[in-house]
């Protein structure tokens, strides 16, 4: 594993300009001033198939480089629109090929996440939860506000601006979990 800290942004949203990316591409710029490099992966030039549920060890062909990028990074954000109140098909097929290393001795333990939901409704901060739950059960850890839902609407409306101005927060206590990881990896 590198010295310094590495993050991946994974884009679950098939517009690679659209807000959520947007925001996504804010939080990583958030995590490289805080000396942390980034890589930004959009799911809609990856996934061309469909998560095989055959409990097989081994990646699907279009998860392969991925995932292999995803086992060298210290951890990764989530970002997703809501669709239908929930993550988009893109974003669940994607953790579902996560299973890959679960079968593999839960090889994500000890990584970090954080999470982006973009909707038009209150179902944003569901949407999150949605996401955090399966990685949860893989072993990944997560910072304090590490749940991040945006609804822009109401974000200029929201108390002091948090949704405006807690994005930047979500990348800086990602590098700060991956730094205490790093010097003690917990069990």
């Amino acid at each position: 594993m590198q010295d310094k800290i590495f993050i991946l942004g994974i884009n679950g949203s098939p517009n690679k300009n659209g807000l959520c990316a947007k925001l996504l591409k804010k939080t990583l710029d958030s995590i490289n001033k805080n000396n942390a490099g980034t890589r930004i992966y959009h799911l809609i030039d990856i996934e061309k198939e469909f998560y095989h549920s055959n409990y097989k060890k081994k990646a699907e062909k279009d998860f392969e480089k991925l995932s292999k990028e995803i086992l060298n990074a210290d951890g990764f954000i989530l970002a997703t629109p809501v669709y239908w109140m929930n993550m988009s098909s893109l974003m669940k097929n994607f953790i579902d090929k996560l299973t890959v290393f679960e079968l593999n001795n839960f090889k994500l333990e000890g990584k970090t996440a954080g999470f982006i939901a973009v909707g038009e409704e209150d179902c944003a901060c569901q949407t999150t939860l949605n996401m955090a739950g399966p990685l949860n059960h893989l072993g990944l850890i997560f910072p304090p506000y590490s749940m991040f839902f945006y609804n822009k609407r109401f974000a200029e409306k929201s108390d002091r601006g948090w949704m405006k101005k807690d994005i930047t927060l979500l990348g800086e206590n990602m590098v700060e979990l991956c730094k205490m990881i790093k010097s003690h990896k917990p069990k």
